[in-house]
C-alpha cells in the first residue's frame, strides 16, 4: 500500500493561536492614531495606500504574518492560502464575540439553534439578491471580456517591451515613460478586474438588509460599497483609456470595454444615487 500523501494545507489554527490573535487585535485597536473603519471602503491595494500606518486591518495582517513566520508580503499572509485566512478570520471573529458575550453576561448557547436558522435564511436571501442583480451581471460581463482581451494582449505586450528596449538603446523617443504608463495601466485594470463585481454584490446585499431591517442611523454600507466600486470603475476607465493610446491595434476592443464600464458606472449611480456623496473614513 502506497504511503499516505501529506496534505499541503497547513493545520487549522489552534485555540491558543486564536486567543493570541484576539489579544493582538485588542492591543492594536487601542492605538488612538488609527482611523476607525478606514479598511471598510478601501480598495485593498495596500502597496499604494498612504494610510497603512493608521489601518487596523493592515497592522493585524502584518502581526499575524510575523507570528506565522511569513513576513514576505506586505499586508499578506505569506504561504497561507486565501481560504485558510478566511477560516482564521472567522475563528477570530467568533472568539471576539464569545469574549464580549462573557463580559455582558450573554448566554450564546441558549439561542444557538435559532441564530443558526436565521443565519442560513439570511445567507440564502443575500445570495439570491447578489446573483440576481443586473449590476452583478453587467460587472461579470465586463471582467470576462477584459480578461479575454488581456490574454490576447500578451504577445503584443511582449513585442512592445522589446521595441521599447530597442528605443532605449538607441536613445529614441521616451521609452521609459511609455513602459511605466503601460505597466501602471495594466496593474490598475487587473487589480480591479474582479473587485468591481465583488463590491457591487456587497452593495446590493447591504441594501437588501437595510430594506428588511430598517436603518440604524449609521452611514449606509450599501452606499459605501457602491462608492468604492465607482472609484474602481473610474480608475479602470482611466487606465484602459491610457492603454488604448499605446495599443492602437486593439483600440476597438478597448473601446468596447470602455463603453461597458461607462454603462456600468451610470447604472451604479442610478441604483445608488447617494454613493458619490458617501465619505469614506480617511479617504474623503
Amino acid at each position: 500500500m502506497p504511503p499516505k500523501r501529506k496534505s499541503s494545507r497547513p493545520p487549522a489554527p489552534s485555540e491558543a493561536e486564536i486567543d493570541r490573535d484576539a489579544d493582538t487585535l485588542d492591543h492594536l485597536a487601542a492605538d488612538p492614531t488609527l482611523i476607525s473603519g478606514v479598511y471598510n471602503y478601501c480598495d485593498r491595494w495596500c502597496e499604494r495606500c498612504a494610510l497603512t500606518a493608521r489601518c487596523l486591518s493592515f497592522r493585524m495582517d502584518r502581526a499575524t504574518a510575523r507570528h506565522r513566520g511569513a513576513e514576505g508580503k506586505e499586508g499578506g499572509a505569506g504561504v497561507q492560502s486565501f481560504w485558510d485566512d478566511i477560516a482564521r478570520s472567522f475563528a477570530l471573529a467568533q472568539r471576539l464575540v464569545e469574549r464580549e458575550a462573557r463580559k455582558q453576561g450573554i448566554d450564546l448557547d441558549s439561542a444557538g439553534a435559532l441564530i443558526a436558522a436565521e443565519r442560513e435564511e439570511r445567507e440564502r436571501r443575500l445570495l439570491a439578491a447578489r446573483q440576481g442583480s443586473a449590476l452583478h451581471h453587467a460587472a461579470t460581463a465586463y471582467w470576462k471580456s477584459a480578461r479575454t482581451l488581456l490574454e490576447h494582449l500578451r504577445p503584443e505586450l511582449s513585442d512592445t517591451a522589446a521595441a521599447l528596449q530597442t528605443q532605449a538603446q538607441l536613445g529614441a523617443g521616451h521609452p521609459a515613460e511609455v513602459a511605466a504608463d503601460l505597466g501602471d495601466g495594466l496593474d490598475v485594470v487587473q487589480w480591479y478586474l474582479f473587485f468591481i463585481d465583488a463590491k457591487l454584490q456587497r452593495a446590493v446585499a447591504s441594501r437588501v438588509e437595510i430594506v428588511r431591517d430598517g436603518g440604524d442611523g449609521f452611514p449606509s454600507d450599501a452606499d459605501g460599497s457602491a462608492k468604492i466600486a465607482l472609484v474602481a470603475i473610474d480608475r479602470s476607465i482611466g487606465a484602459w483609456a491610457r492603454l488604448r493610446a499605446h495599443l492602437p491595434g486593439h483600440a476597438d476592443a478597448i473601446l468596447d470595454l470602455l463603453v461597458r464600464l461607462e454603462r456600468l458606472r451610470r447604472a451604479v449611480e442610478r441604483e445608488f444615487p447617494a454613493a458619490r456623496a458617501f465619505r469614506r473614513p480617511g479617504f474623503d
